[in-house]
């Protein structure tokens, strides 16, 4: 395989995230960059995927107790997951078919739920709404007296599934920040789209306003263990910040090809901490993202994404 061939299948599933130039050298070199080079004669590379030769699962559903879904809360059920695989095979460039679906847990109650977790948890836990038992490769969960968040902690909880299973060195704020994003995705016209998550973006509004919200650099700088000590300690307030974070970064291609290139290199077993990756993964570096960052807290925000 020669050089320049390896280069592009590398960048194959950054294409459709942002512009993508090619340029060859006095040696007959092609070369490929998300920059637009002043010196150079470019051209614009436009590779798109497609959705259409998605495969859905069948998603095996338990119920415990005296929950009883309908047919059509199964067939939700089994629509969400798969729209969370779509997400994580088409925007986010991962082989979902290589992955074993989730089975599905409903339990009655509350108390029942963390009886449950601590049968199969060692050590305390925080309070959860649902959990990923990766032994198991379970999603429990139990029925909330809003019956449609139930369906949004299943979708959440999918993400932790997908993510444990093909990338386990995604550090935790990352991790968090895909979940929230599968809470709000649905299909719209056979596009994927996410809806802007309000208590996120009410939290964070708060959180901004009060002081309290960590710089950027800060935020990313946070080992894995550091982030879920502040998340037990603090609740969903830093769950939430990670959250819009993250979906801040998927609103433009720049934050998109950002974000596939981290949690790609995460996969690939890298373990830097997101900080001192920025620079060479985001254009503009630290300073730009935190720029846009800012703009994007007051208020330059969308409503919906679509992909």
């Amino acid at each position: 395989m020669t050089r320049r061939l390896m280069l592009l299948m590398v960048l194959l599933p950054l294409l459709a995230q942002a512009e993508i130039y090619r340029y060859t050298d006095e040696n007959g070199v092609v070369h490929f960059g998300d920059r637009k080079l002043p010196d150079q004669r470019q051209e614009t590379v436009e590779v798109r995927p497609s959705a259409s030769d998605w495969q859905r699962f069948e998603i095996a559903i338990e119920t415990r107790g005296d929950v009883t879904l309908s047919e059509a809360e199964r067939a939700r059920i089994e629509a969400n997951v798969n729209l969370v695989y779509a997400f994580f095979d088409d925007v986010l460039y991962f082989d979902i078919h290589s992955t074993v679906p989730v089975n599905i847990l409903v339990l009655p109650d509350r108390a029942t739920y963390d009886r449950y977790v601590a049968d199969n948890v060692p050590g305390p836990s925080p309070p959860s709404l649902g959990i990923f038992l990766g032994w198991r490769n379970q999603i429990a969960v139990y029925m909330q007296e809003d019956r449609a968040a139930t369906l949004r902690t299943i979708s959440h909880e999918t993400a932790h599934a997908i993510v444990a299973t093909l990338t386990p060195y995604v550090p935790a704020w990352l991790n968090e920040g895909l979940a929230e994003q599968a809470e709000m995705l649905l299909r719209d016209d056979g596009r994927l789209v996410i809806q802007a998550h309000p208590e996120n973006t009410a939290v964070v509004d708060y959180l901004r306003r009060q002081g309290q919200l960590p710089e950027v650099d800060r935020f990313l700088a946070m080992q894995s263990r550091d982030w879920r000590s502040h998340y037990t300690d603090k609740g969903f307030s830093l769950q939430s910040q990670t959250g819009e974070f993250v979906y801040f970064l998927l609103a433009s291609p720049t934050g998109r090809s950002f974000l596939v290139r981290l949690i790609h290199q995460y996969h690939r077993g890298d373990r830097t901490l997101a900080a001192y990756l920025v620079d060479d993964n985001y254009v503009g570096g630290m300073p730009v993202l935190q720029d846009n960052w800012s703009l994007w807290l007051r208020g330059a925000r969308r409503d919906a994404i679509s992909f």
